[in-house]
């Protein structure tokens, strides 16, 4: 007998006796790892290796492992042919089926409930669809959906509804407040809402409605913010000094999304397709949509974290990253139901293609490149446009943990703000600050003091959703006390002059804010110097916005000290004294909190967006200190980077 012919590798000279052992060596050259985990996004070169991957992922919890991936041959027979041995024509029903009358059914592996039956089975059936499984080209599983159970469930229809014209949700009276204040805190102001111990009247826990009323969503819907006036027109508003959106940039933005949205969704799950209904919902990117919903973004979600300057922002000439976010956030208060549901369907093709980009994407993070030697020196469209990408990548982690689902939730807190987090060091934006002597005197230095603000809003801002994570999921922040330099963002009024000359007109020209640290160490005055601290606070023009930063870093301090610290269980600590400086810096807060909420005119004070939230959180660590003082200094284990509110849930059942 002749010896098989051999296949040799033209690059190591290995010899294989089958074509495709060489194939699969071959891989190992190329550096190609086109086989990707939608659990923890681990890349690699075999789907085999994948497959066995699947099994002791970690990230994967109880989800199903994907059933284009699951050991055991594959069944293409259906039930009946399968059971008789025959040959099925792989049909529904199969001819052999209708020879013999039988009813067809075909289960795609052992064990799994999804099944295509004949017409004859579908006729007799109950006529509630079968959601109960996904095929690998469906939408649930392109978005990191383990069935189509889960996708509902992130997807609901109700999701993106409106409350009903003229009908203010009434969330106010479902918690009623307890008729006495149980006096552990002594002179602090008691929180709005009860936060531990027992049940209500309707059975809701009240660590349920204090996490309800952390949420984003609900804020929305009890402002009605979800109700205001959404339209859809090509050009944005245009007064005096205002970009222009022109038609035919806006095509060209249009096509370039569109494009780059195709080939990532593609790309993302090999080697499998991305499903039709994702496909059709790209097609939805044209230049009126992507003005339509740039638009929506300045009207209802701008007012949230004031981070781009909204009359100089063009989405023509702007960093694709940041209007991609920018769409995105828009699109979620679009008036078209249908317009928003299929939108949601981009949205994680739309985080892999704004992290995939060059200087966001780690693996690009090499000498020589972006992010390196970066400097005020640099030209002012340069520093833009770096700052551009900064602020895309982080909106659309704010986008994907507001109303993605559960998987993209968790990666964007695990992975992608850490990304967003690493950028900003190599950026220095942690300490980024307006020159000491810095003054406006004509457009190239607003243009000049715009752009350095805009880099301190973004970071101010990203501070507090890294405190967020914190707060809810009890994540350890990203950015350390220590290394922290900010100070607070400048007056609104001068942030939305579109010009020099217009910032002269309206007579108010930028005065320079009390830094972060200062402003929270005056928090911890104690009594004897109470009313010269608060007057310093008080001179610094605080605003709800500043407010609502000194609280998260409050609570993430509080949360260090008293659940963080392995010095408490020594007998000489004194549980009193560590807890006193907190109990101080709460009442001053509340103080400077309630003078600044009753100066506001009700006009203004509904103008503005999710800082007035500020004493939910406020609530929240009221809570922390009045449980730790109640149970003396103990308290259980309690797991680090959670699902939403564990920690809290488990410090309470405690």
């Amino acid at each position: 007998m002749e010896a098989q012919s051999l296949s040799t590798c033209n690059q190591c000279g290995k010899k294989f006796q089958r074509k495709a052992h060489l194939l699969r060596h071959q891989q190992q050259h190329s550096g190609d790892r086109p086989y990707s985990c939608k659990f923890c996004a681990k890349t690699f070169k075999r789907s085999d290796v994948l497959r066995d991957h699947f099994s002791r992922c970690e990230r994967r919890g109880n989800s199903a492992i994907p059933n284009s991936l699951e050991r055991g041959r594959k069944r293409h027979a259906c039930d009946e042919c399968s059971r008789l041995k025959v040959k099925c024509d792989n049909n529904v029903p199969c001819r052999k089926c209708q020879e013999f009358g039988r009813t067809c059914v075909k289960t795609r592996s052992a064990g799994d409930p999804t099944a295509t039956s004949s017409p004859e089975r579908s006729a007799s059936a109950t006529t509630t669809p079968d959601v109960s499984g996904s095929d690998r080209n469906s939408i649930g599983f392109l978005l990191n959906c383990a069935s189509e159970n889960d996708f509902i469930r992130e997807f609901p229809k109700d999701s993106t509804l409106s409350p009903p014209q003229g009908k203010t949700p009434d969330l106010t009276n479902i918690m009623p407040m307890r008729s006495a204040y149980e006096a552990i805190m002594g002179d602090i102001p008691p929180p709005s809402v009860p936060v531990y111990n027992g049940y209500n009247q309707v059975g809701i826990e009240p660590i349920d409605m204090m996490l309800h009323n952390l949420e984003f969503d609900t804020f929305e819907r009890q402002t009605q913010n979800y109700s205001l006036p959404r339209d859809n027109i090509v050009a944005l508003p245009t007064p005096d000094g205002f970009s222009y959106l022109d038609q035919a940039g806006l095509e060209q933005r249009a096509f370039y999304f569109r494009e780059r949205l195709n080939y990532t969704a593609v790309t993302l799950n090999p080697p499998h397709p991305p499903a039709k209904e994702v496909l059709d919902a790209i097609e939805m990117i044209t230049a009126v949509n992507i003005a339509s919903w740039i638009k929506l973004y300045f009207r209802h979600w701008h007012k949230h974290g004031p981070m781009v300057h909204e009359a100089s922002f063009n989405a023509s000439t702007a960093a694709p990253t940041l209007v991609l976010a920018l769409m995105g956030l828009g699109g979620m208060y679009s008036a078209e139901e249908d317009v928003t549901a299929r939108l949601k369907l981009l949205f994680d093709v739309m985080e892999a293609f704004i992290f995939s980009v060059p200087g966001i994407n780690d693996e690009y993070d090499l000498p020589d490149r972006i992010y390196n030697n970066a400097s005020e020196s640099d030209p002012l469209d340069w520093q833009r446009y770096r700052l551009e990408n900064v602020q895309g990548a982080y909106l659309i982690c704010i986008l994907q943990h507001w109303t993605g689902n559960a998987i993209a939730r968790t990666r964007v807190r695990q992975q992608r703000f850490a990304r967003v987090v690493a950028i900003m060091h190599r950026l220095e934006m942690q300490t980024v600050q307006h020159p000491p002597n810095f003054v406006i005197h004509d457009q190239q230095s607003f243009n000049q003091w715009i752009l350095k603000e805009s880099y301190v809003r973004t970071a101010t801002i990203a501070t507090m959703l890294d405190n967020a994570f914190g707060i809810l999921n009890n994540v350890s922040p990203r950015f350390q006390w220590a290394e922290l330099d900010l100070a607070f963002p400048s007056d609104d009024h001068c942030f939305k002059a579109a010009n020099y000359d217009q910032l002269v007109a309206n007579n108010t020209f930028p005065a320079r804010r009390m830094k972060i640290r200062e402003a929270f160490i005056c928090l911890f005055t104690p009594p004897e110097t109470t009313d010269y601290n608060l007057r310093v606070l008080r001179e610094g023009g605080l605003t709800a916005l500043d407010m609502q930063m000194l609280i998260h870093f409050l609570y993430t301090q509080i949360w260090t000290a008293l659940f963080n610290n392995p010095l408490l269980v020594l007998p000489q600590t004194s549980l009193v004294a560590v807890a006193l400086p907190f109990k101080t810096a709460m009442r001053n807060w509340k103080t400077i909190w309630d003078e600044i909420r009753s100066l506001v005119p009700e006009s203004e004070w509904n103008k503005l967006g999710f800082q007035r939230t500020a004493e939910t959180y406020y609530d929240t660590v009221h809570m922390l200190v009045e449980v730790w003082e109640r149970k003396g200094g103990r308290f259980p284990l309690m797991k680090s980077d959670c699902d939403k509110g564990e920690h809290l849930r488990t410090l309470l059942s405690f």
